[in-house]
């Protein structure tokens, strides 16, 4: 009996999640963590994230890019937000996201920032405003990731530990995934302690891609289309690839 319990209560997550009404958006962005970097920035919390932890050499050069969110935005820059509001007591009070195993077992290599319940954040704010399953939305969330990964890891990797002009990097995705290289953008901040330095540190790489016909997410959309540029504070065109 629990077992059809069990099974009765996934189905209605499912039809519930399947059932979900889009907002009025016109394209995604994939926004791709460097986990070294993330947890630098993240040192001095009061609470270090669970996922930081976890964070050895081995996962970084297996997972160099790691999945923060897919996210819906606007042209006009008005960013759909259907969360229901600010959560007390952190991203785990929200529902576990109804996905398969296998799923799920894919998200904990891409996104290790379930172990801080991301995924939960993630969908809330942005999967439901999609109108997707939360299976549709996570499996394009990591199919996306995995063509980045392909595309961007090994130079990622290649460069740890260094600075790397970004023309280096957009130079490797021209090679391995030319379709990428003008639709990606490289975002850097200066963690605590590194200012006087003079360090711009990898801390995030936004790739997007327009709205398909479907829903889901299509073909990669120019930056010169949103008047954006693949710079996003990098100083003088440099960035400093963090290692764990």
């Amino acid at each position: 009996m629990n077992q059809l319990l069990r099974a009765l209560l996934a189905l209605l997550l499912a039809c519930a999640a399947a059932q979900v009404q889009a907002e009025d958006f016109d394209y995604y962005v994939l926004s791709l963590s460097l986990a070294p970097a993330f947890c630098e920035m993240k040192a001095h919390a009061y609470r270090p994230p669970r996922q930081c932890a976890a964070l050895t050499a081995t996962s970084f050069r297996a997972t160099p890019l790691t999945l923060h969110g897919l996210w819906p935005d606007r042209r006009d820059g008005r960013h759909p937000d259907c969360a229901p509001g600010r959560v007390r007591g952190g991203f785990c009070r929200l529902s576990p996201v109804p996905v398969s195993a296998q799923l799920a077992q894919a998200l904990d290599r891409y996104m290790p920032g379930r172990a801080d319940c991301l995924d939960r954040h993630e969908w809330a704010k942005h999967g439901t405003c999609t109108g997707l399953s939360a299976q549709t939305y996570f499996s394009a969330a990591v199919q996306l990731t995995q063509r980045a990964e392909r595309a961007l890891g090994p130079a990622i990797v290649a460069n740890a530990g260094q600075t790397v002009p970004l023309e280096t990097l957009r130079a490797e995705l021209a090679r391995s995934d030319p379709a990428l290289r003008a639709a990606t953008q490289f975002d850097c901040r200066t963690p605590r302690g590194y200012g006087r330095r003079g360090i711009s540190m990898l801390t995030e790489v936004r790739i997007y891609f327009e709205r398909a016909a479907d829903g889901q997410p299509g073909r990669p959309l120019p930056l010169r289309a949103l008047g954006r540029d693949f710079n996003s504070g990098c100083r003088a065109g440099r960035a400093y690839v963090d290692t764990p």
